[in-house]
């Protein structure tokens, strides 16, 4: 059988423990408080700070507003530019591309001995190749000036000196 458990008195050392606790944290309080009390209040510069006008903050935030409007103007005109450079690339790469395709089924197609159509065949679709690599290429240049052209206009305005 499950033997019972008695309940053991609390011992007085503990209880004396937390009250010698207690009593040094208010002591501490006490003499926190009397410190904060007796503090005098730091002086004053000699020199106080000269209020700012209404009308020269006002002034400021307009000058301010009207840089990051032009900014963000020049952004989007740079971006709509950039965008329709890349538009343009990609439409003649991919004109290129579908005359080369046509070429080389043109090549494929036209009654030529074997070795010649295998030779016609492979130099089309290096050059097809070669062509898709360059314009990709470019492509992919045009599009990343395009983005530091569109933010250029951005970061001048936000790192200028004076702001």
């Amino acid at each position: 059988m499950a033997e019972v458990k008695k309940p053991r008195a609390k011992s007085t050392a503990k209880s004396v423990h937390k009250a010698d606790l207690v009593e040094m944290a208010a002591v501490s309080a006490a003499e926190t408080v009397e410190a904060i009390v007796e503090a005098k209040p730091a002086s004053l510069p000699a020199i106080a700070p000269k209020p700012i006008e209404a009308g020269a903050l006002f002034s400021s935030a307009k000058k301010q507003s009207d840089v990051l409007r032009k900014a963000m103007s020049e952004a989007v005109t740079a971006s709509a530019k950039g965008a329709l450079e890349v538009n343009d690339k990609i439409i003649d790469a991919v004109n290129t591309q579908r005359n080369v395709a046509l070429d080389l089924w043109r090549s494929a197609i036209s009654p030529s001995p074997l070795p010649e159509v295998f030779k016609a065949q492979t130099h089309a679709t290096k050059q097809a190749y070669e062509a898709a690599s360059a314009q990709w290429k470019d492509i992919a240049e045009t599009t990343t000036l395009w983005f530091t052209r569109s933010l250029e206009p951005l970061q001048s305005a936000l790192h200028r000196p004076g702001r």
